[in-house]
Protein backbone atom coordinates (compact mmCIF):
# COMPACT_ATOMS: atom_id res chain seq x y z
CA UNK A 1 0.00 0.00 0.00
CA UNK A 2 1.29 3.53 -0.93
CA UNK A 3 2.32 5.80 1.93
CA UNK A 4 0.19 8.71 2.12
CA UNK A 5 1.40 12.27 0.61
CA UNK A 6 1.37 14.41 3.42
CA UNK A 7 2.44 18.21 2.97
CA UNK A 8 5.18 20.07 4.94
CA UNK A 9 3.59 22.76 7.42
CA UNK A 10 5.45 26.57 7.46
CA UNK A 11 3.85 28.99 9.40
CA UNK A 12 5.13 32.33 10.11
CA UNK A 13 4.30 34.47 13.00
CA UNK A 14 4.63 38.21 13.85
CA UNK A 15 6.99 38.62 16.78
CA UNK A 16 7.86 42.05 18.80
CA UNK A 17 11.19 41.86 20.48
CA UNK A 18 9.62 42.40 23.71
CA UNK A 19 8.07 38.74 23.26
CA UNK A 20 11.24 36.92 22.96
CA UNK A 21 11.99 36.42 27.04
CA UNK A 22 8.23 34.46 26.92
CA UNK A 23 9.81 32.52 23.90
CA UNK A 24 12.55 32.00 26.19
CA UNK A 25 11.15 30.60 29.14
CA UNK A 26 8.82 28.46 27.20
CA UNK A 27 12.41 26.90 25.56
CA UNK A 28 13.07 26.36 28.76
CA UNK A 29 9.70 24.76 29.58
CA UNK A 30 9.34 27.28 32.62
CA UNK A 31 6.79 29.07 31.46
CA UNK A 32 3.88 29.59 28.66
CA UNK A 33 1.23 27.16 27.85
CA UNK A 34 3.02 23.79 28.93
CA UNK A 35 0.01 21.39 28.75
CA UNK A 36 0.84 19.78 25.76
CA UNK A 37 4.16 18.95 26.89
CA UNK A 38 4.80 15.39 27.22
CA UNK A 39 7.53 14.85 30.47
CA UNK A 40 8.91 11.56 29.65
CA UNK A 41 10.21 13.02 25.83
CA UNK A 42 13.53 15.11 25.61
CA UNK A 43 14.13 18.71 26.53
CA UNK A 44 14.16 20.81 22.73
CA UNK A 45 17.58 20.75 21.11
CA UNK A 46 19.39 23.91 20.21
CA UNK A 47 20.28 24.21 16.61
CA UNK A 48 21.40 27.60 15.53
CA UNK A 49 22.43 30.36 17.56
CA UNK A 50 24.20 30.46 21.24
CA UNK A 51 23.00 29.81 24.23
CA UNK A 52 22.37 33.69 24.92
CA UNK A 53 21.10 34.91 21.74
CA UNK A 54 18.53 36.12 23.42
CA UNK A 55 20.42 38.55 25.09
CA UNK A 56 22.79 39.18 22.18
CA UNK A 57 19.30 39.63 19.81
CA UNK A 58 17.79 42.73 22.42
CA UNK A 59 21.67 44.42 22.89
CA UNK A 60 21.51 44.45 19.15
CA UNK A 61 18.57 46.42 18.90
CA UNK A 62 19.03 48.77 21.31
CA UNK A 63 22.28 49.23 19.75
CA UNK A 64 20.49 49.99 16.68
CA UNK A 65 18.39 52.34 18.71
CA UNK A 66 20.66 54.48 20.22
CA UNK A 67 22.96 54.95 16.75
CA UNK A 68 19.78 56.09 14.82
CA UNK A 69 19.24 58.34 17.78
CA UNK A 70 22.76 59.59 17.67
CA UNK A 71 22.62 60.03 14.02
CA UNK A 72 18.67 62.18 14.30
CA UNK A 73 20.43 64.38 16.89
CA UNK A 74 23.83 65.00 14.84
CA UNK A 75 21.59 65.97 11.82
CA UNK A 76 19.55 68.29 14.12
CA UNK A 77 22.41 69.75 15.91
CA UNK A 78 23.78 70.44 11.90
CA UNK A 79 20.73 72.12 10.92
CA UNK A 80 20.47 74.24 14.18
CA UNK A 81 17.19 72.94 14.95
CA UNK A 82 18.21 73.43 18.87
CA UNK A 83 13.92 73.29 20.15
CA UNK A 84 13.83 69.91 18.16
CA UNK A 85 17.01 69.21 19.68
CA UNK A 86 15.16 69.34 22.69
CA UNK A 87 12.17 67.80 22.15
CA UNK A 88 13.85 64.78 20.77
CA UNK A 89 16.05 64.48 23.66
CA UNK A 90 13.11 64.36 26.14
CA UNK A 91 10.99 61.75 23.49
CA UNK A 92 14.30 59.39 23.99
CA UNK A 93 15.27 56.28 20.71
CA UNK A 94 12.58 55.53 18.88
CA UNK A 95 11.91 51.75 18.10
CA UNK A 96 14.16 50.71 14.68
CA UNK A 97 11.03 49.28 12.79
CA UNK A 98 7.99 50.42 10.98
CA UNK A 99 5.08 49.73 13.21
CA UNK A 100 2.63 47.29 11.96
CA UNK A 101 0.43 44.47 13.00
CA UNK A 102 2.63 41.85 13.03
CA UNK A 103 5.97 43.57 13.98
CA UNK A 104 9.44 43.56 12.88
CA UNK A 105 10.12 39.86 13.82
CA UNK A 106 9.14 36.41 12.57
CA UNK A 107 9.01 33.20 14.26
CA UNK A 108 8.81 30.19 11.79
CA UNK A 109 7.81 26.57 12.37
CA UNK A 110 8.59 23.69 10.33
CA UNK A 111 7.03 20.53 11.09
CA UNK A 112 4.62 17.88 8.94
CA UNK A 113 1.83 15.67 10.70
CA UNK A 114 2.94 13.25 13.14
CA UNK A 115 2.63 9.87 11.02
CA UNK A 116 4.74 10.96 8.82
CA UNK A 117 7.59 11.17 11.63
CA UNK A 118 6.35 7.86 13.30
CA UNK A 119 6.78 5.67 10.10
CA UNK A 120 9.10 3.30 9.90
CA UNK A 121 11.09 1.44 7.22
CA UNK A 122 10.70 -1.70 8.60
CA UNK A 123 7.59 -3.24 10.18
CA UNK A 124 9.95 -4.68 12.91
CA UNK A 125 10.61 -1.35 14.03
CA UNK A 126 8.77 0.28 16.11
CA UNK A 127 9.68 3.62 16.67
CA UNK A 128 12.62 5.32 14.56
CA UNK A 129 14.38 9.05 14.62
CA UNK A 130 15.77 8.74 11.24
CA UNK A 131 13.08 11.04 9.48
CA UNK A 132 13.26 13.50 12.48
CA UNK A 133 17.20 13.91 11.35
CA UNK A 134 16.39 13.95 7.94
CA UNK A 135 13.79 16.60 8.27
CA UNK A 136 15.91 19.00 11.01
CA UNK A 137 19.19 18.46 8.61
CA UNK A 138 16.29 19.87 5.72
CA UNK A 139 15.06 22.79 7.82
CA UNK A 140 18.64 23.60 9.15
CA UNK A 141 19.76 23.91 5.70
CA UNK A 142 16.60 25.86 3.87
CA UNK A 143 16.60 28.47 7.00
CA UNK A 144 19.94 29.17 6.21
CA UNK A 145 19.83 29.57 2.68
CA UNK A 146 17.20 31.66 2.65
CA UNK A 147 17.61 33.93 5.49
CA UNK A 148 21.39 33.93 6.47
CA UNK A 149 22.83 35.24 9.37
CA UNK A 150 19.44 37.06 10.36
CA UNK A 151 18.08 33.20 12.09
CA UNK A 152 19.25 34.49 15.22
CA UNK A 153 17.92 31.40 16.64
CA UNK A 154 16.43 27.70 16.01
CA UNK A 155 15.55 24.70 17.96
CA UNK A 156 13.80 21.24 17.99
CA UNK A 157 11.16 20.30 19.99
CA UNK A 158 10.63 16.57 20.51
CA UNK A 159 8.59 16.68 23.74
CA UNK A 160 5.17 17.18 21.75
CA UNK A 161 2.88 14.97 19.87
CA UNK A 162 5.16 15.92 16.81
CA UNK A 163 8.32 16.63 16.08
CA UNK A 164 8.80 20.36 14.75
CA UNK A 165 11.04 23.15 14.99
CA UNK A 166 11.11 27.04 16.01
CA UNK A 167 13.35 29.67 14.54
CA UNK A 168 13.38 32.91 15.00
CA UNK A 169 14.40 36.04 12.24
CA UNK A 170 15.72 39.19 13.13
CA UNK A 171 15.71 40.62 9.13
CA UNK A 172 18.48 43.27 9.40
CA UNK A 173 18.20 45.80 7.26
CA UNK A 174 19.94 49.45 6.11
CA UNK A 175 18.36 52.89 5.28
CA UNK A 176 19.73 56.15 4.24
CA UNK A 177 18.60 58.53 7.14
CA UNK A 178 20.00 61.45 8.60
CA UNK A 179 22.70 61.61 6.59
CA UNK A 180 23.84 58.13 7.07
CA UNK A 181 22.93 54.50 6.98
CA UNK A 182 21.02 53.18 9.97
CA UNK A 183 20.33 49.79 10.92
CA UNK A 184 16.56 48.80 10.98
CA UNK A 185 14.30 45.92 11.34
CA UNK A 186 12.48 45.15 7.90
CA UNK A 187 10.41 41.96 7.35
CA UNK A 188 10.58 42.51 3.84
CA UNK A 189 14.04 42.90 3.15
CA UNK A 190 13.15 38.88 2.69
CA UNK A 191 11.38 38.10 -0.55
CA UNK A 192 9.82 34.38 1.23
CA UNK A 193 8.50 37.14 4.47
CA UNK A 194 7.10 39.05 1.61
CA UNK A 195 5.71 36.39 -0.54
CA UNK A 196 3.79 33.75 2.01
CA UNK A 197 2.87 31.78 -1.34
CA UNK A 198 6.51 31.93 -2.70
CA UNK A 199 7.45 30.62 0.59
CA UNK A 200 5.10 27.67 0.86
CA UNK A 201 6.64 26.73 -2.97
CA UNK A 202 9.91 27.15 -2.03
CA UNK A 203 9.67 24.79 1.23
CA UNK A 204 7.26 22.30 -1.03
CA UNK A 205 10.16 21.68 -3.35
CA UNK A 206 12.86 21.91 -0.84
CA UNK A 207 11.50 18.93 1.28
CA UNK A 208 10.09 17.01 -1.74
CA UNK A 209 13.47 15.02 -1.91
CA UNK A 210 12.38 12.97 1.76
CA UNK A 211 8.56 12.83 0.06
CA UNK A 212 6.62 15.52 1.52
CA UNK A 213 4.42 17.93 -0.85
CA UNK A 214 3.62 21.80 -0.70
CA UNK A 215 0.57 22.51 1.28
CA UNK A 216 -2.78 23.19 0.03
CA UNK A 217 -2.74 26.40 -2.29
CA UNK A 218 -5.51 27.67 -0.73
CA UNK A 219 -5.03 31.40 -1.37
CA UNK A 220 -4.81 30.59 -5.35
CA UNK A 221 -7.99 28.77 -4.19
CA UNK A 222 -9.66 32.17 -2.98
CA UNK A 223 -8.01 33.86 -6.24
CA UNK A 224 -9.44 31.69 -8.72
CA UNK A 225 -13.17 31.78 -7.08
CA UNK A 226 -13.14 35.14 -6.58
CA UNK A 227 -12.28 35.65 -10.29
CA UNK A 228 -15.19 33.41 -11.71
CA UNK A 229 -17.09 34.67 -9.24
CA UNK A 230 -18.02 31.98 -6.64
CA UNK A 231 -17.99 31.64 -2.86
CA UNK A 232 -14.12 31.99 -1.64
CA UNK A 233 -13.20 28.58 0.91
CA UNK A 234 -13.24 29.76 4.56
CA UNK A 235 -9.72 31.24 5.28
CA UNK A 236 -8.27 28.62 7.29
CA UNK A 237 -7.42 29.62 11.03
CA UNK A 238 -4.44 28.43 13.47
CA UNK A 239 -5.20 27.55 16.32
CA UNK A 240 -2.59 27.32 19.23
CA UNK A 241 -2.57 24.57 21.43
CA UNK A 242 -3.64 26.56 24.25
CA UNK A 243 -6.69 27.52 22.61
CA UNK A 244 -7.70 24.23 21.17
CA UNK A 245 -7.00 22.70 24.31
CA UNK A 246 -9.31 25.03 25.99
CA UNK A 247 -12.25 24.62 23.27
CA UNK A 248 -11.52 20.59 23.25
CA UNK A 249 -11.73 20.76 27.51
CA UNK A 250 -14.61 22.87 27.39
CA UNK A 251 -16.45 20.36 24.59
CA UNK A 252 -15.87 17.55 26.34
CA UNK A 253 -17.05 18.96 29.58
CA UNK A 254 -19.96 20.17 27.70
CA UNK A 255 -20.58 16.55 26.28
CA UNK A 256 -19.92 15.18 30.12
CA UNK A 257 -22.60 16.95 31.25
CA UNK A 258 -25.03 16.14 28.57
CA UNK A 259 -24.24 12.39 29.78
CA UNK A 260 -24.84 12.65 33.33
CA UNK A 261 -28.58 14.33 32.54
CA UNK A 262 -29.02 11.44 29.87
CA UNK A 263 -27.80 8.96 33.01
CA UNK A 264 -30.33 10.45 35.16
CA UNK A 265 -33.04 10.23 32.87
CA UNK A 266 -32.51 6.75 32.14
CA UNK A 267 -32.53 5.83 36.17
CA UNK A 268 -35.23 8.22 36.60
CA UNK A 269 -37.38 6.40 33.92
CA UNK A 270 -36.12 2.95 35.55
CA UNK A 271 -37.65 4.04 39.16
CA UNK A 272 -40.72 4.70 37.54
CA UNK A 273 -40.98 1.55 35.28
CA UNK A 274 -40.16 -0.41 38.62
CA UNK A 275 -43.46 1.84 40.47
CA UNK A 276 -45.61 1.84 37.63
CA UNK A 277 -44.99 -2.51 37.80
CA UNK A 278 -45.21 -2.74 41.61
CA UNK A 279 -48.54 -0.81 41.46
CA UNK A 280 -49.67 -3.21 38.39
CA UNK A 281 -48.57 -6.26 41.46
CA UNK A 282 -50.27 -4.76 43.68
CA UNK A 283 -53.33 -4.18 42.61
CA UNK A 284 -53.28 -7.96 41.15
CA UNK A 285 -52.58 -9.44 44.36
CA UNK A 286 -55.45 -7.53 46.06
CA UNK A 287 -53.79 -5.15 48.17
CA UNK A 288 -55.03 -1.99 46.92
CA UNK A 289 -57.84 -0.86 44.39
CA UNK A 290 -57.29 0.87 41.07
CA UNK A 291 -57.06 3.93 42.98
CA UNK A 292 -54.64 3.05 45.10
CA UNK A 293 -56.22 2.87 48.43
CA UNK A 294 -55.16 -0.08 50.65
CA UNK A 295 -57.72 -2.92 50.31
CA UNK A 296 -58.17 -4.42 54.35
CA UNK A 297 -56.31 -8.24 54.52
CA UNK A 298 -55.69 -10.54 56.75
CA UNK A 299 -52.57 -9.07 59.17
CA UNK A 300 -51.60 -12.26 59.55
CA UNK A 301 -50.68 -12.89 55.62
CA UNK A 302 -47.17 -13.88 55.33
CA UNK A 303 -47.40 -12.36 51.75
CA UNK A 304 -45.54 -9.07 51.99
CA UNK A 305 -46.59 -5.99 50.13
CA UNK A 306 -45.75 -5.49 46.91
CA UNK A 307 -45.86 -1.67 47.02
CA UNK A 308 -43.09 0.24 48.52
CA UNK A 309 -44.37 2.53 51.27
CA UNK A 310 -42.86 5.60 49.80
CA UNK A 311 -44.42 4.47 46.55
CA UNK A 312 -47.21 7.32 46.74
CA UNK A 313 -44.69 10.11 46.29
CA UNK A 314 -42.80 8.82 43.47
CA UNK A 315 -43.81 10.01 39.71
CA UNK A 316 -44.22 6.26 38.64
CA UNK A 317 -46.60 5.74 41.46
CA UNK A 318 -49.20 8.93 40.03
CA UNK A 319 -48.74 7.51 36.22
CA UNK A 320 -49.43 4.18 37.12
CA UNK A 321 -52.26 5.09 39.50
CA UNK A 322 -54.35 7.28 36.46
CA UNK A 323 -53.90 4.74 34.21
CA UNK A 324 -55.62 2.12 36.27
CA UNK A 325 -58.36 4.86 37.52
CA UNK A 326 -58.95 5.56 33.97
CA UNK A 327 -58.94 1.94 32.94
CA UNK A 328 -60.94 0.68 35.48
CA UNK A 329 -63.79 3.97 34.42
CA UNK A 330 -63.56 2.77 30.64
CA UNK A 331 -64.33 -0.80 31.95
CA UNK A 332 -66.78 0.15 34.32
CA UNK A 333 -68.46 2.54 31.91
CA UNK A 334 -68.38 -0.68 28.90
CA UNK A 335 -69.90 -3.25 31.12
CA UNK A 336 -73.17 -0.57 32.20
CA UNK A 337 -73.64 0.00 28.58
CA UNK A 338 -73.30 -3.79 27.72
CA UNK A 339 -76.42 -4.42 30.55
CA UNK A 340 -78.36 -1.60 29.17
CA UNK A 341 -78.03 -2.93 26.07
CA UNK A 342 -79.24 -6.46 26.88
CA UNK A 343 -81.74 -5.08 29.20
CA UNK A 344 -83.13 -3.37 25.96
CA UNK A 345 -83.25 -6.35 23.82
CA UNK A 346 -85.27 -8.53 26.56
CA UNK A 347 -88.11 -5.91 27.24
CA UNK A 348 -88.50 -5.43 23.45
CA UNK A 349 -88.82 -9.56 22.88
CA UNK A 350 -91.23 -9.23 25.51
CA UNK A 351 -92.93 -6.25 24.18
CA UNK A 352 -93.41 -8.11 20.83
CA UNK A 353 -94.76 -11.33 22.28
CA UNK A 354 -96.97 -9.46 24.30
CA UNK A 355 -98.39 -7.72 21.13
CA UNK A 356 -98.58 -11.13 19.17
CA UNK A 357 -101.00 -12.56 21.97
CA UNK A 358 -102.86 -9.10 21.84
CA UNK A 359 -103.52 -9.59 18.46
CA UNK A 360 -104.45 -13.65 18.27
CA UNK A 361 -106.97 -12.40 21.15
CA UNK A 362 -108.66 -9.97 18.73
CA UNK A 363 -108.49 -12.15 15.65
CA UNK A 364 -110.06 -14.76 18.09
CA UNK A 365 -112.90 -11.90 19.23
CA UNK A 366 -113.80 -11.36 16.02
CA UNK A 367 -114.93 -14.78 15.35
CA UNK A 368 -117.26 -14.99 18.34
CA UNK A 369 -120.88 -12.84 19.65
CA UNK A 370 -121.39 -9.40 20.74
CA UNK A 371 -121.23 -10.18 23.99
CA UNK A 372 -118.38 -12.09 24.94
CA UNK A 373 -116.48 -9.87 22.19
CA UNK A 374 -117.19 -7.04 24.55
CA UNK A 375 -116.38 -9.03 28.09
CA UNK A 376 -112.94 -9.57 25.94
CA UNK A 377 -112.26 -6.06 25.35
CA UNK A 378 -112.90 -4.74 28.89
CA UNK A 379 -110.55 -8.10 29.95
CA UNK A 380 -107.39 -6.27 27.61
CA UNK A 381 -108.35 -3.64 28.93
CA UNK A 382 -107.28 -5.07 32.43
CA UNK A 383 -104.73 -6.79 31.34
CA UNK A 384 -103.07 -4.06 29.82
CA UNK A 385 -102.97 -1.49 33.04
CA UNK A 386 -101.50 -4.37 34.55
CA UNK A 387 -98.79 -5.29 32.40
CA UNK A 388 -97.83 -1.23 32.33
CA UNK A 389 -97.55 -1.62 35.99
CA UNK A 390 -94.93 -4.43 35.62
CA UNK A 391 -91.16 -3.06 35.07
CA UNK A 392 -89.64 -5.73 32.99
CA UNK A 393 -86.05 -4.71 33.45
CA UNK A 394 -86.58 -6.52 37.62
CA UNK A 395 -89.52 -8.85 37.03
CA UNK A 396 -87.75 -10.27 33.46
CA UNK A 397 -89.43 -11.84 30.66
CA UNK A 398 -93.40 -12.14 30.45
CA UNK A 399 -94.79 -15.31 32.19
CA UNK A 400 -97.89 -15.10 29.62
CA UNK A 401 -101.54 -13.72 30.31
CA UNK A 402 -102.79 -14.14 33.96
CA UNK A 403 -104.40 -17.08 34.49
CA UNK A 404 -106.40 -15.67 38.28
CA UNK A 405 -110.11 -14.54 38.67
CA UNK A 406 -110.06 -11.75 35.87
CA UNK A 407 -108.58 -14.08 32.91
CA UNK A 408 -111.65 -15.72 30.03
CA UNK A 409 -112.75 -18.98 30.89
Amino acid sequence: MAEKNHPVVLRFEGMMPGDIAGYEAHRYRKGGDLGHILPDRPKPRRLIGSETWAQEALAEIELMKFETFAAELVDLDRRKRRKEIRQRRMEGPRDPWRASRHGPMREVILTANKEWFEHTESSDELFSTARERRFEDLAVAWLRENFGDDVIHARADLDEQAFHIHAVIMPRATVQKYGKKCAVLQPSVHPLIKDYEAAQDSVGAWFSEIGLVRGERRKQAIRDALNDGRTPPAKRRHVRPAEWRAREERRLAEKAASLEVRERDVAAREEDAEAVLAYADAVSAGEIDESGRPIDRDSSSDNPSSIPPDGKTSFGFVAARKAFRAAAKRIRAGAEAYALRKARKLVDADIAEIKKADELIVEIAQSLPVQQRARIAEIRRRLTARLMALDPRTKGRSRGPDTGSDAPR
